[in-house]
């Protein structure tokens, strides 16, 4: 395993701290707004404003690229981190209006959009900075033991947020919030970055004198890696099915398992589970591009394979169900950050925060489409035809990548 602790990786430690941090206090701030949202004003329709600002952002979030790419890429964390803190405290102030009610629910929504751009600005940077302070042999494993770190928070944090909000009160969970942010400002601000992952002066090939230019720039330079835009399509196709899949899960949950709340969250907890043993195996494990490219179809395929079965087990084996979701969700997360790293040794830091935004863009954009797809199919088909056809789709695109590596 990467060691975490050895004095040369000192950068790396600080930016997964600072993450660490980030993701913690994004989880209490959102848990916060999309409580007070429920219980304030008790609207469904109010409620998925949140879920749509959440939605539009990602599929919006290639427009933030340039930005991403220009600017010095310290300079904008901390910046981004400050800008997050006095959000948490206006949105405490808010929390207190008890007239204009609807001025209240723009004006904190405003704010939720605010610093869910700053998340989207954040993200983006730890793919731009890791190839410039970790070398290509330990890429893999680095990208590891970030997964596996957001995996092990994924477990517990939402939970945790809950918990607080309840225990305690809106306000307190949104103030913890803001010292959290503030805890990851001062981790960025320790960061030694060196000033050649952002100069546009002497990288002219990637900057323009225009910010459109420049994010048209981002879309010519992917496309001329003729590999990551031959995967990052038929990627999108699967993650319209995992849309599908998602709305059926919950369903397939009471028709499996068990009708109480306990059955989907055994699912969940499964391929939690699953996806943190995957980011651990993958920090073992040390291959050079072109492998890379092979791991990526053979987990696709086996991810896909686990999931076209979890709808024919049959119902008194859920033992052997949970393992099928542990195992699909063990390849998947091996995939992704074999992609991950792909992407990373295929482009210039210079270019790749714009190249991240628009392959995030281009994934988010087909799951709110597979999500309306699947109540469709659930409604019309059944739960396990929703379930089926994202391993179905998956395994298809394993097959397609494979007769491309066979052109080759």
């Amino acid at each position: 395993m990467f060691n975490l602790i050895e004095k040369e990786n000192v950068n790396v430690r600080r930016l997964l701290a600072g993450r660490v941090l980030t993701n913690i206090a994004d989880s209490l701030f959102y848990m916060a707004i999309l409580w007070f949202f429920k219980v304030r004003f008790n609207s469904p329709v109010i409620l998925s404003l949140i879920f749509i600002a959440d939605s539009s952002i990602d599929m919006l979030s290639f427009t933030l690229g340039p930005l991403i790419d220009r600017i010095y890429i310290k300079k904008m964390l901390k910046i981004v981190t400050v800008v997050q803190i006095v959000t948490s405290v206006i949105a405490t102030l808010l929390f207190q209006a008890k007239l204009w009610q609807n001025l209240t629910i723009w004006f904190l929504l405003a704010i939720y959009v605010i610093s869910t751009i700053g998340s989207t600005l954040i993200y983006p940077a730890e793919e731009k900075i890791l190839p410039v302070i970790v070398s290509k042999t330990k890429l893999a494993k680095v990208n590891g033991v970030f997964q596996m770190t957001y995996k092990t928070l994924d477990l517990f944090l939402n939970a945790a947020a809950t918990l607080l909000i309840t225990w305690v009160s809106l306000d307190f969970t949104v103030i913890i919030s803001a010292v959290f942010f503030a805890g990851a400002l001062a981790f960025y601000t320790k960061l030694i970055l060196p000033r050649k992952l952002l100069l546009p002066e002497s990288t002219s090939e990637y900057f323009t004198e225009n910010y459109w230019q420049d994010l048209l720039k981002g879309w010519q330079t992917l496309k001329q890696e003729d590999k990551i835009a031959r995967l990052i399509m038929p990627f999108a196709v699967t993650n319209l099915f995992y849309g599908i899949s998602s709305v059926g899960l919950p369903y397939f949950a009471t028709e499996h398992l068990t009708k109480s709340a306990i059955g989907y969250g055994s699912l969940e907890l499964a391929s939690s589970i699953g996806g943190l043993v995957g980011s651990m195996l993958i920090q073992r494990l040390t291959f050079d591009k072109n492998k890379i490219e092979r791991l990526v179809v053979v987990c696709l395929a086996l991810s896909g394979l686990a999931i076209v079965l979890e709808p024919a087990v049959p119902k008194g084996m859920p033992i052997l169900l949970l393992i099928l979701f542990f195992t699909s969700e063990l390849w998947i997360v091996m995939m992704n950050i074999n992609f991950k790293v792909l992407v990373q040794e295929s482009f210039s830091p210079h270019v790749l925060g714009r190249v991240e935004t628009i392959n995030d863009s281009i994934l988010s954009s087909m799951i709110p489409i597979g999500s309306f797809l699947g109540g469709l199919i659930v409604a019309r088909f059944g739960v396990d035809w929703a379930i089926a056809l994202e391993g179905v789709a998956q395994i298809l695109t394993a097959g397609y990548y494979f007769v491309i590596e066979k052109k080759k």
